[in-house]
């Protein structure tokens, strides 16, 4: 039979060179088409990425400049925050605004902070104060304690005309400034 197929291939040689030459042409076909799709897959992993990265760049001036917003007031956070063990730093801000707000302290006590959590980043640290003046006066008070630079919470406040005093009256506060941990 292996000699009827090479005396085949002898007396037809142009059917035989058209048979491989179809073959080779088929397979080199089939080639070439999994190559095309590899690089079609290829390019649109490419485009993606790009894609991707241009958006990126194009938002780059936007980050930087939102970065550097968190950074600013991550530091102006940090600059404001009260460190307990300061009592004469922490009372002169109540002072300070006292000055500028022509009321009058009657009672300002710093109190023991409760020990924070270790997940807490911050420390509470609990004010008792009593302020006396006119309304006017008092509410500038608390107004200039709200917009101040130290992070405060208010707990607990109570209004009280001031007895036998007219126009005078006082404001009690519980507050939390929020400190260094």
């Amino acid at each position: 039979m292996f000699e009827n197929s090479i005396n085949f291939v002898r007396r037809h040689t142009f059917i035989t060179g058209c048979f491989v030459v179809t073959f080779v042409s088929l397979g080199v076909a089939a080639w070439m088409m999994q190559t095309a799709a590899d690089y079609d897959t290829e390019l649109e992993r490419v485009t993606d990425t790009g894609t991707a990265i241009l958006r990126l760049v194009s938002t780059r001036s936007l980050l930087e400049s939102e970065l550097e917003f968190v950074k600013l007031a991550v530091n102006r956070t940090e600059d404001n925050l009260v460190v307990e063990d300061n009592l004469a730093e922490n009372l002169w801000y109540f002072y300070s605004i006292e000055g500028r707000t022509k009321t009058r302290l009657a009672d300002l006590r710093q109190i023991d902070s409760p020990r924070p959590n270790e997940d807490d980043l911050f420390r509470r640290i609990p004010y008792e104060l009593r302020v006396t003046g006119t309304f006017v006066q008092v509410s500038e008070f608390l107004r200039q304690l709200e917009v101040g630079p130290r992070l405060m919470r208010i707990k607990d406040f109570t209004f009280r005309r001031e007895p036998g005093s007219g126009e005078t009256i006082s404001l009690e506060l519980m507050i939390e400034l929020l400190g260094r941990k």
